[in-house]
């Protein structure tokens, strides 16, 4: 088997030890705790991870693509402007900001195991119907509805890897399903689309941007049925990978760290939760304003493209920038949790964004040279690390109520992703390629923004200013009563 070791060093803030309620059965010794824990989490790591990873990437590829697509040629088969290209990416994002929070609201209340991969089928169909449409009208419909069928993917799986992981294992397991994905897709996505503009044009009568919608719209449909056999359910529900042990042991070490993971019908604490407290609030503008200054990035096969490299090599040069952006995402995450620090963290990476937007903006008004242009987009791709950091501090902040984080994770996700996507049809208008100078000018911007609405969720976490509540005051009877009924029906069926 596997095992992840680089996740599980920490220097840990407490004695490390899982504190058990009087009717847990406890462990025999602090040696079995730590042999227990670390075979759950292999387990955990071998099933979530690999699939969230994979999920991610067919997502990343999928609201992508139009990129390359319209490198190969769809502009000008379907006659799409500068304006309609960006107002189609911006649908996108708004079928996926409608369905967010209730989205992310089915899979708290019901089973990720079976919502998850369902949507990852739905948007791999959506996707392949992109092949067939006539004109940028029947896009902006398809783009609408493939938003709304991805909605539930990211939040989901950050609010179950949530449920499942502690503090000390959190940070970098976000970061590595959300940057992975990302890197799979600049990497591999790259590659596909390169390969399919050089040898599928014309093949059974499709232009090459038809079979790049087709073949990246499987994908996703495959990932998504292979992910009915692995992904689990919430730590409280039916879980036959793991023993009655390892299951207990998930929910003691999860409680012990005030994470609740019940489900409750709403109620007022809930709506105190997520209107009146500030945090989810600022951590959706500081979200926004960091996945805004990942443009230099989303925009990088445009600009080469503009300055005159072919359409394959400008698909290709996406792989080492993601691979990059990877790998220092990771390694900054792992620092995060050992060090057990989100806030200098993000800090850290924004205040290098924003310098490098500054640069570029300050040379020759963003008419940079092309080596330039290589630099600067690898020194962004540590927005990476900043915005999945956001998620995992979120699940962090709201761990005491179970509906509130995941409508929580579903709004930052939600209104992080259509600002900057409205903001990009008027600041990051394709026809100013090469140059961006208004785009970089405002991602400067959005960077530093990002630096000082962190300081402030930062200083009103540590005072104490409108803690968020929980909603469920008896979640260890529950949990305790649900897994009992669970381990008497099993033994049932076995007798019989």
């Amino acid at each position: 088997m596997l095992d992840f070791p680089f996740f599980n060093k920490k220097k840990s803030t407490s004695s490390g030890s899982i504190h058990y309620k009087e009717d847990d059965e406890k462990p025999s010794s602090n040696t079995d705790s730590q042999l227990l824990r670390k075979r759950l989490v292999r387990k955990l790591d071998l099933r979530i991870i690999p699939w969230a990873i994979l999920a991610s990437f067919a997502s990343k590829i999928d609201r992508s693509n139009l990129q390359s697509a319209f490198t190969m040629g769809m502009d000008k088969d379907l006659d799409i402007n500068s304006d309609a290209y960006n107002w189609a990416s911006s649908f996108f994002f708004i079928g996926n900001t409608v369905i967010q929070i209730p989205g992310n609201m089915i899979v708290a209340k019901f089973s990720p195991q079976v919502i998850l991969p369902a949507t990852a089928v739905i948007w791999g169909a959506l996707t392949c119907l992109m092949a067939v449409v006539q004109d940028y009208r029947a896009l902006w419909a398809i783009r609408f509805l493939l938003g709304a069928a991805e909605a539930p993917l990211f939040p989901g799986t950050a609010f179950l890897i949530g449920s499942w992981y502690t503090t000390e294992e959190l940070g970098k397991r976000v970061t590595l399903f959300s940057t992975a994905g990302t890197v799979l897709s600049g990497a591999f996505g790259g590659l596909i689309a390169g390969g399919i503009s050089d040898t599928m044009q014309n093949v059974h009568g499709l232009p090459s941007w038809k079979w790049l919608f087709i073949i990246e719209g499987l994908i996703a449909v495959v990932i998504g049925i292979v992910g009915f056999f692995l992904l689990p359910h919430f730590p409280h529900g039916k879980n036959s990978w793991i023993t009655p042990e390892e299951r207990k042991f998930a929910i003691s070490r999860i409680r012990n760290e005030g994470t609740k993971i019940v489900s409750a019908s709403l109620n007022w604490k809930t709506v105190y939760n997520v209107v009146i407290t500030p945090y989810a609030w600022i951590m959706a503008i500081t979200y926004a304003l960091i996945y805004f200054s990942r443009n230099l990035e989303n925009f990088f096969a445009i600009i080469l493209k503009s300055m005159g490299y072919p359409a394959s090599f400008s698909n290709y040069m996406l792989t080492p920038l993601n691979v990059f952006a990877f790998l220092i995402s990771v390694a900054l995450a792992w620092s995060s949790d050992y060090f057990g620090d989100r806030v200098f963290h993000i800090i850290g990476a924004q205040t290098f964004v924003g310098i490098w937007y500054l640069i570029l903006a300050a040379i020759n008004r963003g008419d940079n040279p092309v080596v330039l242009v290589y630099i600067a987009s690898y020194a962004t791709g540590v927005t990476s690390l900043s915005g999945s950091l956001i998620f995992a501090w979120a699940n962090e902040i709201y761990k005491n109520d179970h509906n509130t984080r995941a409508i929580v994770i579903a709004f930052i996700n939600a209104v992080g992703l259509l600002i900057p996507n409205f903001a990009n049809v008027k600041l990051w208008v394709v026809s100013d390629s090469p140059e961006f100078w208004i785009g970089k000018i405002s991602s400067m911007a959005a960077s530093f923004g990002s630096v000082l609405l962190v300081i402030l969720i930062w200083f009103l976490h540590r005072v104490d200013f409108l803690i968020p509540k929980p909603s469920v005051d008896k979640e260890d009877q529950v949990t305790a009563s649900t897994i009992e009924d669970e381990e008497k029906q099993a033994n049932n069926s076995t007798s019989k």
